[in-house]
């Protein structure tokens, strides 16, 4: 054993001592030679100098701001032992002829993210055992007939996202062992079943993104033995019951992002094995009850962002299905009853619903995931949610706080996200997070959308004697018993008691004194002597300024018809009266 140590370490002390500079040379998970170049800023025709001969995986890439400027050269020929060759983003405009050749050991070839525009056949000669090529992300326009004729064992093609508007008939030839093939990002529009007349032996197939109208049917029968297609983000309209019948082996088929109306009965009857299937991002407003009949497998159905509102549909799936997205659709909360009898989901996705209130019991039990995030809920009653729930997500709603019932269940929840939220950081809605602050950072992180005290601050730098009255007179969801006369809210009857107590008073301390400064104006313009009497006997007689003694009278108060009269003088009058007073 100690021997075979020391045999690695010399072996890897030559490898080190071969370094080129600005790499790293390692041995890899596999125990292989390994050079790795990634720092960018390699200019000019590629050499491997100062690379061990006994290298078996050479990788040279660079980051986004410093790309390489290589062309290619036949360097390669010399290292018997190459397994791996990666070179990406270098700006390799094309490939030499034969620059492979004598690679008998050569796996993988990845040449993604270059500049490379017409591949041809000969750019491969030698490389007969290789069993991935990646091409993806260059400016490839067109692959001749037969560009891959020299890969007789290759199982993996990758050539997304590229300019390719057409496949030409032929141009898998003698690659018949071709396992995988990615075709995704290329503007094809269409494809002709012969181009895969030479790949009868596929089993996945990736064609997203490629301005798809339709698949032609012919070709799911020249690939019977397809387990996964992904024909996501295109335009693909109807899906006619008989489209898929020749692909009875497809475990996993993906048709999100394209512009599907209605399921028909028996759309999968023929996919009795189809485990994994996408239609989220179309325009489904219906299924039909039969449209899953004999899929007896499905256990993972992604139908979010459409326009269902009624489930009956998942009936023949209920007994399989585990995991079920319907993210995105404006469904209301009776619509989702038929979830309950889901006996077996173990994840569900109800994010962007715009579920206002879930009153009803409509979580099945075995549930472990439960995404709820961006809908409209305040209130969330511990008793309808599964007691083995993992994951939740209540993140983006508009709760304010969370009630201690709720905060128990959820202290075994391995996964909570509680952000973008209003939460309330006062006495009724914050104290039962604010006493978990020290049990995660989910609780810590949580931030404040009011009272304006602490608006924007972190629920860890808030301390319970800082917290304020309630902001809010409505249904509270926290345990605040030790201030709160009652959990029913008596606190906020008996402050709108109070305030209805004071109104009263004021009303009538006005119209008292309104009362008191009528009947003394009234009494001001008769003679003094008579309203000093009149001072008097308010008070010899009990009476309140503050109260009128019977109904209110804009005349002047008269004492008797006989002694009370109001006489008037003129100022000459006056004046006359004054001089005999006088004595003049």
């Amino acid at each position: 054993m100690l021997s075979k140590l020391i045999l690695l370490l010399c072996l890897a002390s030559k490898v080190w001592s071969l370094c080129p500079t600005k790499c790293t040379c390692y041995m890899d998970r596999k125990g292989r030679y390994s050079v790795l170049c990634k720092e960018g800023g390699m200019v000019g025709a590629l050499n491997l100098n100062n690379v061990s001969l006994d290298t078996e995986v050479i990788k040279i890439t660079a980051p986004d701001d410093n790309t390489n400027e290589l062309t290619m050269s036949p360097v390669f020929q010399s290292y018997k032992h190459l397994e791996e060759i990666h070179v990406t983003k270098s700006n390799i405009p094309q490939l030499g002829m034969h620059f492979f050749w004598g690679l008998g050991k050569l796996d993988v070839l990845n040449l993604t993210q270059n500049n490379i525009t017409q591949p041809l056949d000969h750019n491969f000669r030698g490389l007969s055992k290789l069993k991935e090529l990646y091409l993806d992300d260059n400016r490839i326009i067109s692959l001749p007939s037969g560009t891959f004729r020299y890969l007789h064992e290759l199982k993996v093609l990758s050539i997304q996202r590229n300019r390719i508007e057409e496949l030409t008939p032929r141009i898998f030839l003698e690659i018949s062992k071709l396992k995988v093939l990615k075709l995704s990002g290329n503007n094809l529009r269409e494809l002709h079943p012969e181009v895969f007349r030479d790949v009868q032996e596929l089993r996945h197939l990736e064609c997203r993104g490629c301005s798809l109208s339709r698949l032609n049917n012919e070709i799911y029968h020249l690939l019977p033995h397809l387990a996964y297609l992904d024909l996501g983000d295109n335009h693909i309209s109807n899906l006619p019951p008989e489209e898929l019948k020749d692909l009875t082996r497809l475990k996993h088929l993906k048709l999100d992002g394209n512009r599907i109306v209605v399921i028909p009965d028996s759309t999968f009857v023929h996919q009795t094995v189809l485990r994994r299937l996408s239609l989220a991002r179309n325009h489904l407003e219906k299924f039909y009850p039969k449209a899953f009949e004999s899929v007896n497998n499905l256990t993972e159905l992604d139908l979010g962002y459409n326009k269902l509102d009624k489930l009956g549909f998942l009936v023949p799936v209920a007994d399989t299905l585990e995991v079920l997205v319907l993210s995105g659709n404006r469904m209301r909360v009776h619509g989702l009853k038929e979830l309950s009898s889901l006996e077996n989901l173990k994840e569900l996705r109800l994010a962007d619903c715009g579920l206002v209130d879930i009153r009803i019991d409509i979580f099945p039990k075995g549930l472990s995931v439960l995404d709820l995030a961006k809908n409209h809920l305040v209130y969330l009653p511990s008793e309808l949610l599964p007691i083995g729930l993992t994951e939740l997500d209540l993140s983006s709603n508009l709760f304010r706080g969370l009630d201690e019932d709720l905060l128990l269940l959820l202290d075994n929840v391995q996964v909570l996200k509680l952000e973008n939220n209003s939460w309330s950081c006062d006495l009724c809605h914050i104290v039962p997070l604010l006493d978990r602050v020290n049990r995660s950072a989910v609780f810590r992180d949580i931030i404040c959308a009011g009272p304006y005290t602490v608006r924007n601050k972190k629920l860890e730098f808030i301390q319970k004697n800082e917290l304020t009255w309630c902001t809010a007179s409505s249904y509270t969801t926290s345990d605040a018993n030790f201030f709160l006369i009652g959990e029913d809210g008596k606190v906020g009857i008996i402050a709108a008691s109070t305030s209805v107590a004071l109104l009263v008073l004021t009303v009538l301390a006005i119209v008292g004194a309104l009362c008191y400064s009528r009947r003394h104006a009234a009494r001001y313009y008769t003679h003094e002597d008579k309203l000093a009497v009149e001072g008097e006997s308010i008070f010899e007689n009990n009476h309140s300024p503050l109260f009128c003694d019977g109904e209110l009278s804009f005349k002047f108060p008269l004492e008797g018809a006989a002694e009370k009269k109001v006489s008037i003088a003129t100022i000459d009058e006056i004046k006359k009266e004054h001089a005999i007073t006088n004595g003049t």
